[in-house]
């Protein structure tokens, strides 16, 4: 129950061990068209169209979002602008959709309307 642990022992240089390791080969075989993939995504990294150029891009604004810092300022900013417009609107008086919404709505208080 006290022993050492098999790496803190002389035991890691046996060398019968390591003679078997060396001699042990493992086949794997690979899916039928994976060289063709491996050189078809090299030949595609090699491209420099437009849209290549801006999937990287986009790879890396968005990875860069993807830590937790970024991703609580941007939500942050967001929100702060989604305040910032929602406040504007409110000042200016709103548009037209909204005036319209105001004089049809049997809720408003004057919605410019005698009796029928």
């Amino acid at each position: 129950m006290n022993q050492p642990p098999a790496h803190q022992t002389g035991e890691r240089d046996d060398p019968a061990l390591d003679a078997l390791l060396r001699t042990a080969k493992v086949a794997v075989p690979l899916p039928a068209a994976f060289q063709a993939e491996v050189w078809r995504r090299i030949a595609v990294r090699h491209q420099s169209t437009l849209s290549v150029r801006l999937d990287g891009w986009m790879e890396k604004i968005l990875g860069a979002l993807v830590g937790p810092v970024p991703a609580a300022a941007t939500l942050l900013f967001m929100i702060s602008a989604g305040v910032w417009f929602g406040a504007q609107e409110t000042e200016s008086g709103g548009n037209g959709k909204s005036a319209y919404v105001r004089s049809v709505s049997p809720f408003a208080a004057d919605h410019g309307g005698g009796t029928r």
